[in-house]
């Protein structure tokens, strides 16, 4: 009975933070701010939900299935064609086909195979391995655009791997492997626009407020150099800090083993390489063809449905979870209302002072720092959705490319200390084969790496080449 009434004190305590603090911020924002009553009511009904994720007072679907309705009802002048806005869009198809995607790799073994054969090409060593679930998760990036999909696949292999070697759970080596995976699984989303969902919508934010048009492929050519660089760097980083003596033979030894058991590609395997080419090649001629990444992609999953192929059916279409969805579009909902209400004008001329007469050194440094700091309260997502227009609005107002402060920003989101940041690192965390201390200590020292990495490297890159 005990832990019992604990438990109860703890939900009545997060549920009335969860309720407190959004009526707290409307009547605060109404008095001292130059916001009005809708204006106040979006940032209240967005601080409502942001609790709700980080108290976990309800599921992050539920969540998102209330943020366009709680928005309408809340806000006046906002109605169901602004909220749902983003449905009209291709972030939803991408989402809904990367999940497909994601489950026929996992049953027709592929996934397993390309993680496996990168670690085999890599495998000569613990710095080998590590490098090779890097390769595995850099190549599964484009091709399921599900960070927790991927994940689920490469740390299969990798606690497997840690099994195989009697790696303990939270010891060095065990944390270095899990914790390296993680990072490289996480930050390979950048490298692609539909690396993942929020990479997706915020590039779309970001060119509806330029009023241009990114490809796939122009995308790539932006972002792909410097990330494989700042993920090589975050490799080499884990790797000093969490050193090892683990001998060559032992690993070797166990990935061959590994990769022996699974045989020669089956018919299944071979359809979904095909599918995969056919895949990559149309992202990244789209520029030529005009058809959209997420048509493309919608296309290739009904491929996988054909008699012939069967790497998709009714039965392993009900399997899949869906609900995610609703979460990455009640996020969409924050971006496309504050646009409307020009709540995100209002931050745009709260952050304008600090980056006023600063040169894109400054800026992009700025901009960085900001994304680390909002992860603290907001998910990666919901940060995306919310401060992407505004920052790419302040870029335009400095006569800098918003492109810049734009992908800066992204790398600042991309670093965490604590595990609760981010969806993938929890996921990971969970698994109890990293050690606590050693994850922050890692991670503390990745963000000073960072911020050094985007303003001596990937600033003067993108300066180049956009």
């Amino acid at each position: 009975m005990k832990p019992e009434n604990a438990l109860d004190r703890t939900l009545l305590i997060k549920w009335s933070a969860n309720l407190l603090l959004p009526v707290i911020s409307y009547f605060l924002l109404l008095q001292y701010s130059s916001l009005n009553s809708p204006q106040s009511a979006f940032i209240a009904v967005t601080v409502w939900a942001v609790c709700a994720w980080i108290f976990n007072t309800l599921s992050d679907a539920v969540v998102g299935l209330l943020l366009p309705i709680l928005y309408v009802i809340c806000c006046t002048g906002v109605n169901m064609a602004t909220v749902y806005a983003p449905w009209r869009g291709d972030v939803w198809i991408i989402v809904v086909s990367g999940f497909i995607l994601g489950k026929l790799i996992s049953e027709s073994g592929l996934g397993r195979r390309i993680a496996l054969s990168s670690v085999k090409l890599m495998g000569n060593s613990f710095s080998g391995a590590l490098f090779g679930f890097m390769i595995g998760a850099i190549l599964l990036s484009p091709l399921i655009p599900s960070i927790l999909a991927r994940g689920a696949i490469l740390m299969g292999v990798a606690i497997s791997f840690c099994q195989a070697l009697d790696f303990k759970p939270k010891s060095k080596e065990a944390t270095a492997l899990l914790l390296g995976t993680c990072i490289a699984v996480g930050s390979s989303k950048m490298m692609w626009l539909t690396g993942a969902a929020d990479m997706t919508m915020g590039m779309d934010l970001v060119d509806k407020t330029m009023g241009i048009k990114t490809t796939w492929m122009e995308y790539a050519i932006y972002n792909f150099p410097p990330v494989l660089v700042y993920i090589i760097l975050s490799m080499i980083l884990v790797l000093v800090v969490l050193r090892t003596d683990t001998s060559r033979e032992e690993i070797r030894e166990i990935v061959n083993k590994g990769h022996s058991a699974l045989g020669p590609m089956t018919k299944q395997q071979k359809w979904a390489v095909w599918l995969i080419i056919v895949l990559v090649l149309g992202m990244i001629t789209d520029k030529f063809h005009g058809i959209s990444a997420g048509a493309v992609m919608a296309v290739i999953v009904a491929c996988a449905f054909l008699p012939g192929v069967n790497l998709m059916n009714d039965k392993y279409l009900k399997q899949i979870d869906f609900t995610p969805l609703f979460f990455v579009m009640g996020c969409m909902a924050i971006g496309s209302t504050g646009a409307a209400l020009k709540v995100t004008q209002w931050v745009a001329q709260l952050v304008l002072p600090l980056f006023q007469e600063s040169g894109a050194f400054v800026a992009t440094i700025s901009s960085y720092l900001v994304g680390v700091g909002v992860n603290f309260l907001f998910t990666p997502l919901a940060a995306t959705a919310t401060l992407t227009t505004p920052i790419t609005e302040l870029g335009l107002q400095m006569g800098l490319d918003p492109r810049i402060l734009y992908f800066s920003f992204q790398y600042g989101l991309d670093n965490i200390i604590f595990p609760y940041e981010f969806v993938i690192y929890l996921y990971f965390f969970s698994s109890g084969y990293i050690n606590f201390k050693q994850m922050v200590l890692v991670m503390s020292l990745r963000i000073v790496m960072s911020g050094i990495f985007v303003a001596c490297c990937a600033l003067p890159y993108w300066q180049m080449v956009l």
